[in-house]
């Protein structure tokens, strides 16, 4: 996939949490990136790995730093927390580019960054995990041993948490399967 191409989509992303008032850091973009490509194969390419705090795209780490450092992202200090990311001065121009692309794929966008734009980090680690177990690991498995597993790979969350992060996952699944090219939310 043409970097640019990633960029533009990436940049959508960031634009669609801020719209929805998300905090919008780098987790909030992690998370949102992951559960796009889970969900929609289609639409962007990153490789993802289980890490610290759920999945975890060292490429796209990088290409956010690198779209910082080329005006097409932006970040905003919010003291103590860290730093809200927006779209940044070039932003315009690589969208620009690729206007069909992110027209083919807008409702994709907003269905994904509606489920987790409102969500805090510690709510991302659990939903992204349960994503991660349920697509790559135990599809067919229940809601129960995927909370177990859950639990496993990250002991500091709790079962009712996790059994919450599992089955909200599996609505989000669902839900993703009427999400067509023509659809509106």
């Amino acid at each position: 996939m043409n970097k640019f191409r990633r960029y533009a989509i990436v940049i959508s992303v960031v634009e669609e949490l801020n719209r929805l008032g998300s905090w919008c850091g780098e987790t909030h973009i992690q998370k949102t990136i992951y559960f796009l490509e889970k969900l929609f194969p289609d639409v962007i390419d990153y490789p993802f790995i289980l890490y610290k705090y759920g999945p975890f795209s060292f490429d796209l780490h990088d290409d956010v730093g690198i779209m910082v450092a080329d005006r097409y992202l932006k970040t905003v200090p919010m003291f103590p927390y860290g730093s809200k990311i927006l779209a940044g001065e070039l932003a315009e121009k690589i969208k620009g580019l690729f206007p069909k692309t992110l027209d083919k794929n807008r409702v994709k966008i907003q269905f994904v960054t509606q489920k987790l734009a409102d969500k805090n980090v510690t709510e991302l680690e659990a939903l992204g995990t349960a994503l991660y177990i349920t697509k790559d690991k135990l599809r067919n498995a229940n809601i129960r041993k995927k909370a177990e597993i859950l639990c496993e790979l990250k002991p500091h969350i709790p079962f009712d948490i996790a059994k919450k992060a599992v089955e909200e996952v599996d609505e989000i699944i669902q839900s993703s399967n009427k999400v067509t090219y023509s659809s509106s939310l």
